[in-house]
């Protein structure tokens, strides 16, 4: 049985209309996390579910839709982000849709369960090809009828593009954690040179992709702005260790005003998930 392990709710708003709201879905390994926004772009309610030991990834993802009673309702508009580590990027210039599994069979497994799918990060002209469950995914679209699902990383970057012009550096890393895999994105002025997600256990595992990429694009740790969000604060082990190795380490949220928050929660914890809308 899914375990819900995470719940916000608005107490201050009476019972919503689902018509006239949106649903935040984000699609983990062994995580289902969803939000619901009104129309008035009010956060309503945030659940977080884990896959308990006895279920395998299908079963997770299909038993969080049967038993939340939230998930059975009608919405205006549901965005969903597929968040895995099997996926490519490839310029535009050189990208031809009838190679999309070539591109990814370079970097990532594929299996005959498997769709491939392809976003567009239009502001880079980048292709994003990944590959994610058919079954799972024809469950979402046949569960919600205007579902849209697209790369959490895709959307990710799209929501650090509105973020750009508040940044001067020449080079400028972002890092965002999720229980059990971390997005690293890291731009030139404004053009985007590098996006890749990452599996870690432990702190440690953290550490070292972050470092893989100072030493990859010799990036000085003193002077680099490094901004990170998701499910890290002041008082982890990763934020200790990350503060260690890099002088300019800041939350996201000193660059962004305008995600949505819910009342006493960071800003930066569910970045990657509200930027579903983006």
């Amino acid at each position: 049985m899914p375990q819900l392990i995470t719940e916000y709710k608005n107490d201050k708003s009476r019972d919503f209309q689902s018509e006239d709201c949106e649903l935040l879905l984000l699609s983990e390994n062994r995580y289902f996390t969803f939000a619901i926004i009104s129309e008035h772009d009010q956060f309503e309610l945030l659940r977080e579910y884990k896959q308990s030991d006895e279920e395998n990834f299908a079963e997770f993802h299909e038993k969080v839709l049967e038993i939340d009673p939230n998930l059975k309702k009608n919405f205006r508009r549901v965005e969903i982000g597929i968040s895995n580590k099997r996926l490519a990027l490839v310029p535009g210039k050189i990208f031809n849709e009838g190679d999309s599994q070539h591109y990814l069979e370079n970097s990532a497994p594929i299996w005959s369960s498997d769709q491939i799918m392809v976003d567009t990060i239009e502001q880079s002209e980048i292709k994003v090809v990944y590959a994610f469950r058919h079954s799972i995914l024809s469950r979402y679209k046949h569960h919600f009828a205007n579902a849209h699902a697209q790369n959490a990383l895709t959307q990710y970057i799209k929501g650090l593009n509105k973020l750009l012009n508040k940044t001067t550096s020449e080079h400028h890393l972002f890092i965002n954690a999720l229980y059990d895999t971390m997005y690293v994105v890291l731009y030139r002025n404004e053009e985007l040179i590098f996006a890749n997600v990452y599996e870690f256990s432990t702190a440690e595992d953290f550490l070292y992709y972050v470092m893989l990429i100072f030493k990859e694009f010799q990036l000085d740790q003193d002077t680099t702005p490094t901004y990170i969000s998701g499910k890290l604060d002041k008082d982890s082990i990763i934020h200790d260790l990350l503060m260690r190795y890099i002088r300019q380490l800041e939350f996201i949220n000193t660059l962004s005003t305008d995600n949505l928050n819910i009342p006493g929660i960071p800003a930066h914890l569910y970045f990657d998930l509200f930027s579903l809308r983006s």
